[in-house]
């Protein structure tokens, strides 16, 4: 799971939760030509899926940032990435006359999540791939907007980094001073 929120240049709401019911797998209530919701037979709502498979979205608003944000649980981000989900949600506020102005991760991430959307936007770039993991992680945090509302450091946020600085030390004892 990867718990990560896209900042919008908007104070409202509204268009924040209009682009989560776009974007979440689950989707929104399909409506009929007079907005009533469509039934099944049973009197089940019919569901509009949304285009993020395995991601469920909300909107809302910030007080503390002063901004609209679309935050998103990726429940597995090898079928939807942190990248996937942050160019769509550019492309609907886009569709909306709104901007993406970054992103923010709460908790971890994985250090393969992180170098697939360095390697991604390299490509996007037409910019080689061919260069060392810390440049990979640099670009993918420009390009994500990760350090928009905070510095963003990966020592902290990814979880291989975080898990070695702090048990390297253990997994590399002998026994007897491991234990």
């Amino acid at each position: 799971l990867i718990a990560y929120n896209i900042n919008l240049n908007s104070h409202d709401r509204k268009i924040a939760s209009d682009i989560a019911l776009d974007v979440r797998e689950a989707g929104r209530a399909k409506r009929n030509s007079m907005g009533k919701f469509v039934r099944e037979a049973d009197g089940t709502i019919v569901k509009v899926p949304g285009s993020l498979k395995s991601t469920k979205a909300v909107g809302w608003y910030i007080e503390e940032y002063k901004q609209a944000q679309v935050s998103m649980n990726l429940t597995n981000f090898n079928i939807t990435s942190p990248h996937q989900a942050f160019d769509e949600v550019c492309m609907q506020a886009q569709k909306r006359g709104l901007r993406v102005t970054g992103s923010e991760l709460v908790g971890l991430i994985p250090l393969n999540a992180l170098i697939d959307a360095g390697l991604y936007y390299l490509e996007k770039q037409g910019q080689s791939q061919g260069i060392p993991e810390n440049e990979i992680i640099h670009i993918a945090i420009k390009s994500l907007g990760l350090d928009d509302l905070a510095p963003f450091d990966p020592k902290e946020k990814i979880i291989e980094y975080r898990v070695s600085d702090r048990y390297g030390k253990l997994a590399n004892s002998s026994i007897v001073n491991f234990l």
